[in-house]
């Protein structure tokens, strides 16, 4: 099976000398805004709720972050959704759970200084995940992510509705992106694919104990993937308005199974902490956080974005150049895989002092980009509960992000943005994207041939050649283009770099042939 190989004419265009080209593409890659106008609790739809058993109809919300003075009339769109375990906030046992959580509103803050028109949207809450049926919780659960995915594609369409009307968003809708954190991220992993009848038919998803078994998402009264039909708990709106988007973000979510990725579907971009025990890097199983019961087996960040690279589903990742340095942690931590960011974080500490004698260990962190006003949290959940639980609540929070606080979230969410925005430019095809054709690279076949090993590498890089010919030259650039090691004849089937002086990062690897065929490889020195 052939394998692409890419062919590297020259790496000065790295640099772009186009002043026009420059300034057209500072906006998007960086805040180029110094404040931004947030419209709150802007109703985008109505629909269905059973949160609290009875269905009754609600108004969807959100608040939507523009850049203060923008002239343009045409802009991209990110939906951010915030995390929260599909319950609300301090009900949840939780800190976050709400459009105004510290994470999400910096993200949108970020995304509109860039010049985006950013929106953090609420979305329809409610599953019973104490009871102690399993088929109680994963159907639940199921039906909630179901829920919040029609809302999500609803608020896609409220804004397409409003550019063909009023246009008071002035939304390009050819340029749209939907992400979230959590819980948010799980839907932002469902828009792209779940959408065919028989992936909510695996056997997972269907409740054995009924009769006969069936689905645990009943279309007939949930309706379709899009909300679009009228049924007994869900609301059309804007029915006629298209539910497409050009790429899905995760912060920390997963995809109810890897069978739900196919082949021509929506490229995701991922960050997921390593060890998150909620929400599985790679196949592992959703637990219920307060009591550890199972709730259903997912597919993490790891095999989802695998999985759609194997499809070609990432190709605008690796048909693009990324030469910063969060590209090149990613690519060290999360075995060369496009569109994925893997946080290491630090190994769990003691006990907290604030959880007295009978302390519970840290564990090791899900979301530490995550923050929250200590204070404030401890007098709402004793409000919420009428007990006086919610300092000792605070602390069992913090053993999940020891050093919560603004400054640490902020840091993570200056590498979340490092990562992400670059990618985001080149799905939503902005100004500021560098294809590989840009950079004198292009795709070619070349078999198997061409070895290159290892990669990452440490201390040497071995080249061998199989079919006969021989390694001619060799020229090492590193990801600004400049030339830091050229050998030439060489004449050999075999060749050892040792690695010198090298510093850590991402480098390419020039290889001329015998017979003049010239190859490059990407190349990772750790």
């Amino acid at each position: 099976m052939k394998k692409s190989l890419l062919i590297v004419l020259t790496f000065c265009m790295l640099t772009y000398t186009n002043k026009t080209f420059s300034q057209a593409s500072l906006r998007y890659l960086s805040e180029t805004f110094s404040s931004v106008t947030v419209s709150t609790n802007v109703i985008y739809g109505n629909n269905i709720s059973v949160l609290t058993g009875t269905p009754s109809s609600i108004p969807l919300v959100m608040d939507v972050y523009q850049p203060t003075g923008d002239v343009l009339t045409a802009r991209p769109l990110i939906i951010v959704l915030h995390a929260g375990s599909f319950l609300p906030s301090v009900a949840n046992g939780m800190a976050i759970g709400k459009k105004t959580d510290s994470a999400v509103v910096e993200m949108c803050m970020k995304f509109a200084k860039r010049g985006y028109v950013a929106v953090s949207a609420d979305y329809r809450l409610g599953w019973n995940a104490l009871s102690t049926n399993q088929d109680v919780r994963t159907g639940t659960l199921l039906n909630a992510v179901y829920r919040g995915l029609q809302d999500t594609k609803n608020c896609v369409r409220f804004f397409r509705n409003d550019a063909a009307n009023a246009n008071l968003y002035k939304i390009d809708v050819n340029r749209i992106a939907v992400g979230g954190f959590g819980a948010g991220a799980y839907l932002a992993m469902a828009y792209g694919s779940l959408n065919k009848t028989a992936e909510l038919n695996l056997s997972k998803f269907i409740n054995q104990s009924s009769t006969p078994p069936a689905s645990y998402v009943n279309q007939i009264i949930s309706g379709n993937f899009d909300g679009t039909d009228a049924t007994a708990l869900n609301t059309p709106n804007y029915a006629t308005q298209s539910s497409s988007i050009n790429v899905a973000f995760s912060l920390g979510g997963a995809a109810g199974d890897s069978s739900w990725i196919e082949a021509g579907e929506t490229p995701i971009i991922c960050l997921h902490a390593y060890k998150d025990p909620y929400a599985p890097y790679k196949t592992g199983n959703v637990i219920v956080a307060a009591t550890g019961q199972f709730v259903v087996e997912a597919s993490g960040s790891f095999d989802a974005t695998k999985r759609s690279t194997r499809l070609g589903n990432q190709a605008i990742f690796q048909n693009s150049v990324f030469n910063d340095v969060y590209s090149t942690k990613a690519i060290l931590n999360s075995a060369g895989i496009p569109g994925l960011y893997t946080h290491i974080t630090p190994a769990p500490g003691p006990n907290m002092s604030c959880t007295g004698a009978n302390a519970n260990p840290q564990i090791e962190q899900s979301a530490p980009w995550d923050w929250w006003n200590e204070p404030v949290f401890i007098a709402s959940y004793n409000a919420y509960s009428g007990t006086s639980n919610g300092t000792p609540l605070a602390c069992k929070l913090k053993l999940e992000n020891p050093d919560m606080s603004a400054i640490k979230g902020r840091k993570y969410m200056d590498t979340i943005q490092g990562f992400l925005n670059p990618r985001l430019v080149c799905a939503l095809n902005l100004p500021g994207c560098v294809p590989a054709s840009n950079t004198g690279i292009q795709n070619i076949s070349n078999g198997n041939d061409l070895s290159i090993y290892p990669n990452p590498a440490t201390f040497e890089i071995n080249y061998v050649i199989s079919d006969g010919n021989t390694i001619k030259k060799i020229d090492l650039f590193d990801a600004t283009g400049r030339i830091v090691i050229s050998l030439d004849g060489l004449n050999t089937n075999k060749f050892t770099l040792n690695r010198n002086q090298l510093n850590q990062g991402l480098y390419f690897s020039k290889i001329e042939l015998g017979n003049k065929t010239i190859l490059s490889r990407k190349i990772i020195i750790k």
